[in-house]
């Protein structure tokens, strides 16, 4: 009976390719598959939650936050791309204007891998899914547990500092700013949801202002909406219908404002023509100045073609299929290789230059552009094995993200305060890398989750909790 319930998040891929002799109804039957998935495994359909606890309390969770997040980005986001080879802009189609057959195959075809992909990283999730362990290890913290985030999140960024005049660990510093960017996060979330914490609010607020104003400096959009898409995060166990509200309405104007904004400032910053804050303040005019028809256009650029990753997918699908450029292990052996720290291999060559190297191999950029597109996670795992590769490569991703998961919640207190430690310090879970990264990300996170830990032991933070507690499931 198991083996059958692990078999209906399989089931969208089997009928999308049963109807891949029409594009749309298999592209259709494929990408709400991906809905198919969530509901299943968010309801505890094919394994109960840990603990019999609802959906609210698994949020922070791979199978909550993770999923959501890497797979509502792989594999929902395609539908606007979709629609626009269908000849639609927004809601206005034309059949006209339709792409070719080969395009909308290519697009079905790159779906049907998103929906095997989808069903492998559930499997994933599930298979080793226990958390009896979970706070095994508590913190030793008598006060509020916002101060603690809000200590822990100016620790954190006083250890990037230190670590600025340390050679050759400039890898850290960037765990140790994810990991302090969700602990002020949560940090705001718990000021808000408690009375008579004006101080904590006003510290909290003032970081999170912080936060998102060095975020529009950063030219990235992806930096602004992570800590907003993190607040709601915390704040939808107590405010529900608030959030449930509040958050696509906050979502929709960031994607109407950001991309023009992202557009100008990176025209005027990134050539070096402006410093930060006159480009943004430039980059803040032109959306203010934009009429409506290019904010239209800019917005739904953004949600054809930078939002999802379709369009780049399909594209490797078409040229490996022509040259047969398939990889087989080559690119798991750059993996394990990219894990060596460069202190100690001094020609160790550039992950980079190594992940492009595919881009340009697959027409996806022309050599000597100045820009980074790395294939993701899916492309190179198809590029890897085709199906087989998408479907070994995501059960293994899923696997590593409830293993890390779990790690975090036994060590380091339980499923909050674990929680935000799995989410800041494995980030390359939410949208995923190429293998390279991927590998490089994954192995030295579980080492600094483990320094973390070993850390806390010694200084007297962290300590075995004394008396047993109710086992989760």
């Amino acid at each position: 009976m198991t083996l059958v319930r692990y078999g209906l998040l399989f089931l969208p891929y089997v009928l999308a390719s049963l109807l891949q002799e029409s594009p749309t109804l298999s592209y259709a039957v494929a990408w709400s598959g991906s809905f198919w998935i969530f509901y299943l495994t968010l309801w505890g359909h094919v394994k109960p939650l840990p603990g019999g606890a609802s959906l609210e309390q698994q949020l922070l969770r791979p199978i909550g936050f993770t999923q959501l997040i890497l797979m509502g980005y792989t594999a929902v986001t395609s539908i606007f791309y979709f629609l626009s080879l269908n000849g639609c802009f927004y809601v206005d189609c034309s059949a006209l204007q339709a792409a070719s057959l080969q395009q909308r195959e290519l697009t079905a075809s790159a779906q049907r891998y998103y929906v095997l992909g989808h069903a492998a990283f559930a499997t994933g999730i599930l298979l080793p899914m226990d958390y009896r362990k979970s706070g095994e290890w508590t913190i030793r913290w008598n006060g509020d547990t916002a101060w603690l985030a809000l200590y822990a999140s100016g620790g954190l960024l006083l250890g990037i500092q230190v670590l600025k005049f340390l050679p050759g660990l400039g890898q850290v510093q960037v765990y140790f700013s994810n990991l302090a960017l969700v602990a002020s996060v949560l940090a705001l979330a718990l000021a808000l949801m408690r009375s008579n914490r004006s101080w904590l609010l006003a510290i909290a607020g003032a970081i999170y202002v912080w936060n998102i104003y060095e975020a529009l400096l950063s030219g990235w959009k992806s930096a602004v909406l992570a800590p907003t898409i993190l607040l709601f995060l915390f704040l939808y166990p107590r405010y529900k219908r608030t959030v449930a509200t509040l958050s696509p309405v906050v979502l929709v104007v960031l994607f109407v404002i950001l991309p023009t904004y992202a557009s100008t400032f990176r025209a005027l910053n990134w050539s070096g023509r402006m410093q930060d804050e006159a480009a943004a303040e430039m980059a803040f005019e032109r959306v203010q100045e934009a009429g409506a028809d290019e904010v239209q256009k800019n917005t739904w650029n953004f949600l054809t073609l930078r939002l999802s990753e379709v369009s780049q997918f399909s594209k490797y699908i078409r040229k490996a299929s022509e040259k047969n450029s398939y990889y087989g292990l080559s690119i798991v052996e750059n993996g394990f290789m990219a894990i060596v720290p460069g202190a100690i291999w001094s020609g160790k060559p550039s992950l980079e230059a190594m992940a492009m190297e595919r881009v340009y191999e697959h027409d996806i950029v022309e050599r000597g552009q100045r820009v980074s597109a790395k294939p993701k996670f899916i492309v190179d795992a198809y590029l890897s094995g085709r199906g087989l590769g998408v479907l070994i490569g995501f059960l293994l991703f899923g696997m590593l993200t409830t293993l890390a998961s779990r790690m975090c919640e036994r060590y380091f207190g339980g499923y909050l305060i674990g929680g935000v430690v799995y989410l800041g310090v494995f980030r390359v879970f939410w949208l995923s890398n190429s293998f390279e990264f991927f590998f490089n990300n994954v192995f030295w996170g579980f080492l600094i989750a483990g320094a973390l830990f070993v850390g806390g032991r010694m200084i007297g933070y962290i300590a075995r909790r004394p008396q047993k507690r109710t086992a989760e499931v």
